[in-house]
């Protein structure tokens, strides 16, 4: 990791922590003064000790939050021990802040990533358009006779006013949410990259499986991907009806647009062990063939493995305090596994940055001995040139 990322991650992390801890302190003292966060949901920490307890839980890991971060940027010359403490500290602190985040942040991320599956769609089959015109083009007219066909027959034209508009009303949850989100990915992310450098024991076992445990997180995209495409045929499952779709056909794109969220998701977990995670595909016009920058996959990785592990233990808390029963309750972790998604993405992150440096550490001799060699043959020349 570079240290103008590593520089990055720790100013989030400061930057986020100071936000909540501002935001908490006041939430203790004068809640008068923050009137808007009598409407976030309880987090998962509240509901195991009090809205009270967990706001000082919460307030004390933000002020940990700075505190880690600062002593992380401004020491420069750092004991492998307290290099440790640091990071224990940090994932510790980084733990509280994800399970301390208000509910409801699952919905909101999901809308946010159907809402970016398109743009990632348009940008995807524009660069396959410039570099392969006769392949993109026929893919480009069919990606706009999809966007017509959902926009007549689907309701389309008004899905997404509808979706800025329900977002508005939970705004003051997101940012929220996105400061506690923000403040654990940049602690969790900062303490793989400094234990890519230190590996131990359990840090080879995970490198050495990262293949199977990127699968098996890759693969909790399935049910809620299958489930989204019944909606598709006569017998759509979870939630969705014929007559429903008929009544509101917007119902059922919407239902489509997350499921194709999900999808993406898992292939995109699965770019951690495929070569176009390392170099971006042949196919992509002004970026085939080069190498994937390890930041571009680690940071997204981090921030979502931690965001489903939040809103995972969530979903879990929420079923088992329900009075639907067992049954209902392991149905919705079934059909949403971020509980175990988040926590194998974050080990498939990890486990890309340790690869990434093996990769880096095994090319930088050979790079340094083909820039010799290409020297010494360029003195060689100028030598010849002047006898």
């Amino acid at each position: 990791m570079s240290n103008r990322i590593r520089s990055l991650l720790l100013l989030t992390a400061v930057l986020g922590g100071a936000a909540i801890a501002a935001v908490t302190l006041l939430r203790l003292l004068a809640p008068d003064a923050v009137a808007w966060t009598a409407d976030l949901e309880p987090a998962f920490l509240a509901r195991i000790g009090g809205t009270t307890a967990e706001s000082v839980v919460v307030l004390c890991a933000a002020m940990g939050a700075v505190a880690v971060s600062v002593l992380a940027a401004t020491t420069l010359r750092t004991t492998p021990s307290s290099l440790t403490t640091l990071r224990v500290v940090g994932l510790l602190v980084a733990a509280i802040i994800a399970f301390g985040t208000p509910g409801g942040v699952i919905p909101a991320a999901g809308y946010t990533f159907a809402l970016l599956v398109p743009l990632g769609i348009v940008v995807a089959v524009t660069l396959l358009a410039l570099r392969h015109p006769w392949i993109g083009v026929p893919v480009v007219l069919l990606v706009i006779a999809g966007v017509v066909h959902a926009a007549l027959n689907l309701d389309g034209a008004s899905l997404l006013p509808r979706i800025l508009d329900a977002m508005v009303g939970i705004l003051p949850t997101m940012l929220m949410s996105l400061a506690h989100v923000l403040t654990a990915a940049a602690l969790l992310t900062w303490a793989i990259g400094v234990s890519v450098e230190a590996r131990g024991a359990f840090a080879r076992g995970v490198l050495r499986h990262r293949v199977a445990i990127t699968v098996v997180a890759a693969l909790c995209a399935v049910p809620y991907t299958f489930a989204r495409l019944t909606w598709l045929t006569p017998w759509p499952l979870f939630g969705g009806s014929a007559e429903k779709f008929a009544e509101s056909p917007g119902t059922q794109l919407t239902g489509l647009m997350l499921g194709s969220a999900i999808l993406f998701g898992g292939l995109l977990t699965l770019g951690l062990v495929r070569p176009w995670g390392e170099r971006f595909p042949r196919w992509m016009a002004g970026l085939g063939g080069r190498a994937v920058p390890p930041a571009l996959a680690i940071l997204p990785a981090g921030f979502v493995s931690v965001l489903f592990t939040a809103g995972g233990v969530e979903f879990a808390a929420q079923g088992i305090g329900s009075p639907a029963g067992a049954v209902d309750t392991l149905h919705v972790m079934a059909m949403f596994p971020f509980w175990l998604w988040g926590p194998l993405l974050g080990l498939a992150a990890w486990a890309y940055a340790m690869h990434r440096s093996v990769q880096a550490a095994q090319a930088g001799p050979e790079v340094d001995a083909a820039a010799h060699a290409r020297a010494m043959a360029h003195l060689a020349e100028m030598e010849s040139r002047e006898a």
